[in-house]
């Protein structure tokens, strides 16, 4: 059977038909297999957070040590680098005219001293001998007087020979005065002897004065330590509170660290850290963190951290740069999730759970947080697949285009380099 031949009109408007039919069938096929996302699946595994930052080598002390006078150097004892003890000279200045200044207070001291030993074995004694011969000399006055009224009374003297007696007796008297104050002057305690005290004091004074000006001439090392730097050489002329040397004190060798505030959250003070040495990057050794500064530093946005290092290895010099490793948490078995597939929603965290090729949002809590994985505590099980794409949302259709692990090892995120 021969059938007729359809107008062109017709012809068109069938050929459009089918090519719409084939559209739509085409899309219905492609909605009802999904669009190509990157899906996970949850893993149980080990997992470790880790903060790792950069800090500096410091003592636990130093100090600039600096002339107190002004002078010229003679001699400088050490070089940078050296280990001194404490009270070892380090500088001297030239001491010649400071020598001489002690000696002449020696002198004048022993000069004084002389005279305090001779106020007491001289002076006191003589001054005593004194007092009894003025006390004698009024005993003596007082009878001739008394036997010069006497006569007087009788008829045998004149008036003018009671005067003489009289007098005498208040000569002797005032002789007696001055014996008695020149004694106690001269006694123990007295104005004399508390004179020449004063005199050998002051000579003490002077001679301890002049020893240290003495003294100054001379740096000792306050405390054990090393040199640092050396800013003096021999016929510099220096001036009081110039730097001269720096000395690191012996004692615990600490790590200071400029810790980002965000991360201040992961530290707390006890938390054990592995150290490297940018220097000796294969030598690690053993820091704990000993203190969190209680303020942060508003421009940088930073907290300073310091740890402790136990036992540094010799290598080990102040200003040295150095990588820290702080394991802030660790969980032996974990269910694991790339940190992309968290989603923030509403205040509660969330991730796209693949059930029967549509994206489900689900509810989880989440435990540990490194930069590139997560923990997930409760909301999810090992083994379950969740879409990691952001563009997929909930409630699509999503075809999985891989189905990577979760995590592939142990490692910390972030880890020093050579380190597992």
């Amino acid at each position: 059977m021969i059938l007729p031949r359809l107008p062109r009109s017709l012809r068109r408007l069938t050929v459009v038909l089918a090519l719409l039919v084939a559209s739509a069938a085409g899309a219905w096929w492609f909605a009802q297999r999904g669009v190509a996302a990157d899906v996970v699946r949850a893993e149980q595994q080990p997992l470790r957070q880790s903060l790792v930052f950069s800090a500096r080598v410091a003592s636990a002390a130093r100090a600039d040590l600096a002339s107190t006078t002004t002078g010229r150097v003679e001699r400088v004892l050490v070089r940078e680098g050296d280990r001194v003890s404490a009270g070892q000279p380090l500088i001297e200045l030239e001491a010649a005219e400071a020598r001489a200044q002690v000696a002449q207070a020696q002198a004048a001291l022993a000069s004084a001293e002389t005279r305090l030993r001779a106020q007491g074995q001289v002076s006191e004694p003589i001054a005593l001998a004194a007092l009894m011969q003025a006390r004698s000399n009024v005993e003596f006055a007082e009878r001739e007087l008394a036997r010069q009224r006497q006569l007087f009374a009788q008829g045998f003297v004149g008036q003018a020979r009671v005067d003489d007696a009289d007098r005498a007796v208040r000569v002797a008297r005032a002789s007696l005065t001055q014996a008695e104050a020149q004694a106690a002057g001269n006694a123990a305690g007295g104005a004399e002897a508390a004179t020449a005290a004063s005199r050998v004091r002051e000579a003490q004074a002077a001679l301890a004065y002049a020893q240290a000006r003495l003294a100054q001439t001379r740096i000792l090392a306050p405390a054990d330590g090393r040199i640092v730097a050396r800013q003096v050489e021999p016929g510099d002329v220096v001036q009081a509170a110039r730097k001269l040397l720096t000395l690191a004190f012996d004692g615990e060798t600490r790590l200071v660290a400029q810790i980002d505030e965000r991360n201040l959250v992961q530290l707390r003070l006890g938390q054990q850290a592995i150290a490297a040495a940018d220097a000796f990057p294969g030598q690690r050794f053993a820091a704990v963190v000993a203190y969190l500064a209680p303020a942060a530093d508003p421009t940088r946005g930073t907290v300073e951290a310091r740890l402790q290092v136990q036992a540094p290895p010799a290598f080990l010099r102040d200003e040295m740069t150095v990588s820290v490793e702080v394991v802030t948490a660790e969980r032996s078995s974990a269910i694991v999730l790339p940190a992309a597939a968290l989603r923030e929603r509403a205040g509660r965290n969330e991730v796209l759970v693949l059930e029967d090729g549509v994206a489900r949002a689900r509810v989880v809590r989440v435990g540990i947080r490194t930069p590139q994985r997560i923990e997930i505590l409760e909301g999810l099980s090992a083994g379950e697949p969740v879409v990691i794409d952001p563009a997929i949302g909930p409630g699509q259709r999503v075809r999985a285009r891989s189905a990577r692990a979760g995590a592939s090892t142990a490692a910390p995120d972030g880890a020093m380099p050579g380190r597992r």
